[in-house]
């Protein structure tokens, strides 16, 4: 993904949110209490886009997409961060982090909880690079309905491109499955450089051969 959005006017919001406020729907550990000072400057809940500021009709699970800018005192945010701001709004979110003249877009695949219709299941992160704020704006995707343009946002993001007939959540799902392959791969791939037995050698990189070709198949 290499472009910002230009939200619509009629959707714009710009209420400042106070972490004491997102606390109080959450229980953040003192770590993360921690991550908001050290890494968060500011929180604006940006844009509402919903069917009375976007002309779309909503979807289930998906009557509104809130954007919320996070402005950054470093260029890092822990997703434990995300996380916690998610778990505070019932309502998917699409994050814009700003640090030093740059924007980049992170969010997760959120749905209600089969279970408990009053939680929500939150993916791991998505997100794109970071974009010069001074480049041309492009307008929101053009779609029919509120579900849409909540899929439309994350596959733009998606590091694996939807697959004809593939869901939203199947893409999420083969994208943790990607990311826990290569972590295994890596992992694999230290283990074998201090490993001094010859056939330990053999069988690690025929499993490491094993997990290449899962990973390109996931990719494909």
């Amino acid at each position: 993904m290499n472009a910002l959005y230009s939200f619509p006017k009629a959707a714009a919001f710009g209420r400042m949110v106070a972490k004491g406020k997102i606390y109080e729907h959450t229980t953040p550990t003192k770590k993360v209490k921690e991550q908001f000072i050290t890494q968060i400057e500011k929180i604006t809940w940006a844009y509402k886009l919903s069917p009375a500021t976007i002309n779309l009709p909503a979807s289930a699970g998906v009557e509104e997409i809130q954007v919320f800018s996070v402005r950054l005192r470093t260029g890092e945010l822990a997703h434990e961060v995300l996380l916690t701001i998610d778990k505070a709004i019932p309502s998917p979110i699409l994050f814009e982090l700003q640090f030093n003249g740059k924007t980049r877009y992170v969010g997760a695949y959120k749905r209600p909880n089969e279970a408990d219709k009053n939680k929500w299941v939150v993916s791991s992160y998505f997100q794109s690079t970071w974009m010069d704020d001074d480049i041309e704006r492009v307008n929101l995707p053009v779609v029919l309905y509120m579900g849409a343009l909540y899929q439309a946002l994350l596959t733009a993001m998606s590091p694996l491109k939807l697959r004809e007939d593939e869901t939203l959540s199947n893409l999420v799902a083969r994208v943790d499955l990607l990311r826990t392959k290569e972590r295994d791969a890596q992992q694999l791939e230290k283990r074998m450089k201090i490993e001094k037995q010859f056939n330990r050698r053999v069988e690690m990189n025929r499993a490491l051969n094993e997990l290449k070709k899962e990973i390109e198949n996931l990719k494909d």
